[in-house]
């Protein structure tokens, strides 16, 4: 007669261990007493946009400021150029480079010449003085410039914003 194999007593234990482990397993909550809140904040800037009907200034002066934009903003971010404090563009460093310095002078040049027929444009159209024209413009100017760009003080000094 064939014995039935008896399992030696360590083997009922390693087969008990992982039973009743299963058994003990931790409730896991995968709910929240309160529903999840996603806080987001952001700003806005509200800007004065030009009616449709009072074009003051050309489109050929507009597209050309559009189109100088680019190398008005890396003169500033080189920290060539700033916004003086009559609204105009300046030369605060001029480069070593005399290439480079004819450069910036003439971007600066041809900049402030379509800026004077905006301002003249806004004068008649405001029905305001040049200065007063002149004054808004520099303070918005300076208000847009990013931080480290040069903006001129009232009182002539030179400062990164």
């Amino acid at each position: 007669m064939e014995s039935i194999p008896r399992f030696p007593r360590e083997g009922w234990l390693l087969c008990a261990i992982p039973i009743v482990l299963l058994g003990c397993s931790p409730t896991v909550r995968v709910t929240t007493p309160e529903p999840v809140r996603i806080n987001v904040h952001m700003g806005v800037e509200v800007t004065e946009k030009q009616s449709v009907h009072a074009a003051p200034v050309s489109p050929e002066i507009a597209e050309r400021r559009r189109l100088r934009s680019g190398e008005i903003q890396g003169l500033k971010n080189a920290g060539v150029i700033g916004e003086d404090r009559d609204g105009f563009l300046a030369v605060v460093n001029p480069p070593t480079d005399p290439s480079y310095k004819q450069f910036a002078e003439h971007v600066v040049q041809d900049e402030n010449r379509d800026r004077l027929q905006l301002y003249m444009a806004q004068t008649k159209l405001q029905g305001k003085t040049f200065e007063e024209i002149q004054d808004e413009y520099a303070r918005r100017w300076a208000r847009r410039a990013f931080p480290g760009e040069y903006v001129q003080q009232p009182d002539g000094t030179w400062v990164r914003k």
